[in-house]
């Protein structure tokens, strides 16, 4: 009887967790100009970008928000750092300042290894960022993503050298070049996507990578609710 119970508490909440990931919204935005296109999925908390790619720009930072210009805005969203030759993006929380370097001085998040792939002149990645968006107990840290709107702040770079540590955070970053999109407020589309409409093209962006977990992730919702654990206070969760 015993065993009963527990099977079917365990069903109760797989279905439960199959019901919330079964349908989400996908936040679409295409800046034609530069050739950058990226998106959102709100369910799943799965950030997917895009971008044009000749071979020259080999690194990049950028932060995202669901509207403001998310520059100058400290401690309220995540930057990410790519480099192309290591295939790599690790992520950090934004110091606010107007450059490159929140490496620095934010607090380490994440690294995303074989992040990347390219396919016609195309370069695209999608990461996991359920982690990040958990990272901190405040009210205003929003981590990565967008929703009706979105503000970006995205800096390609050529000849880019990363340097790591022996833990993966960036020991430091320098280029030539840069090429960049900032902007704010720029109004998305939104489009419902489900297990039956996943291949199309705005649920599952062409060749998009398999999406990719950091490998730093923050306990899952489901986890929190079986193991009864809480944050307290406007502090990093552990």
């Amino acid at each position: 009887m015993a065993n009963r119970i527990i099977a079917s508490f365990i069903l109760a909440l797989a279905t439960m967790a199959g019901a919330g990931t079964a349908s989400a919204t996908v936040f679409t935005k295409d800046y034609h100009g530069p050739g950058v296109w990226n998106s959102y999925d709100d369910a799943n908390q799965t950030y997917t970008m895009k971008f044009t790619d000749n071979g020259s720009k080999d690194g990049f930072w950028l932060v995202v928000s669901p509207g403001e210009n998310p520059k100058y805005n400290a401690q309220e969203y995540a930057i990410l750092y790519g480099d192309r030759e290591s295939n790599r993006i690790t992520a950090y929380a934004y110091d606010g300042n107007n450059n490159a370097n929140s490496f620095r001085g934010g607090e380490y998040l994440a690294t995303y290894e074989n992040a990347f792939s390219s396919s016609n002149g195309m370069t695209m990645f999608s990461l996991d960022v359920g982690a990040i968006n958990g990272a901190y107990d405040t009210a205003e840290w929003e981590g990565v993503g967008f929703g009706g709107q979105q503000g970006i702040w995205f800096h390609q770079s050529d000849d880019s050298n990363f340097a790591y540590n022996a833990d993966g955070t960036i020991e430091n970053y320098s280029f030539g070049g840069q090429m960049w999109v900032d902007t704010a407020f720029e109004t998305t589309h939104a489009r419902q996507c489900t297990d039956h409409n996943r291949g199309a093209y705005y649920c599952s962006p062409g060749a998009a990578p398999t999406q990719v977990a950091g490998s730093i992730p923050a306990p899952g919702g489901l986890a929190l609710i079986l193991l009864g654990l809480a944050g307290f206070g406007l502090r990093r969760k552990t």
